[in-house]
């Protein structure tokens, strides 16, 4: 008998177990207070997997037609009326009309792009837009790739304007 079968609570000096051609394979420790596991039972009711989550700023970081989205977030900042945000979408629109989409709506709500560092990029859109002196910071990123793009942004805006 081992000592993990004497004491449910502790691990099992070498934790491993034999497969069925009696191979040692590893084994997950098993412990009385096992850490929290990394995927939660129920959702985040920050983001969501496969379309917008409730209230992620639309207005500034619109979605293309065509669009799949892969996950969205908006996570309040503690008291302040701040979110960062993350959208994360493939799409057939092309790098252009992505960073045309983009830089429409949000210079038309009083961001500025701001001029990219000399450092270069694999990616097709490499871009940042700032506001409220620099409280308010978006990031773009598009990678182009046998004919998808694959949009990345993140940032943190107010969620009162």
């Amino acid at each position: 008998m081992s000592a993990a079968d004497e004491d449910p609570g502790t691990t099992a000096a070498h934790p491993s177990t034999a497969d069925a051609r009696g191979e040692a394979t590893l084994a997950a420790p098993e412990t009385k207070d096992s850490p929290e596991p990394l995927v939660t039972a129920s959702p985040d009711e920050h983001s969501e997997v496969g379309d917008l989550v409730e209230g992620f700023p639309i207005d500034l970081l619109p979605v293309p037609t065509d669009a799949v989205i892969l996950v969205t977030s908006a996570v309040p900042v503690g008291d302040a009326e701040v979110q960062e945000v993350s959208l994360n979408l493939t799409t057939s629109a092309t790098a252009e009309e992505l960073l045309t989409l983009y830089r429409d709506a949000l210079t038309g709500a009083g961001f500025t792009e701001v001029a990219p560092l000399t450092a270069t990029t694999d990616l097709a859109v490499d871009s940042t837009f700032t506001r409220s002196g620099g409280d308010e910071l978006v990031s773009i990123g598009v990678l182009d790739e046998d004919g998808v793009r694959t949009v990345t942004i993140g940032g943190r805006v107010h969620t009162t304007r």
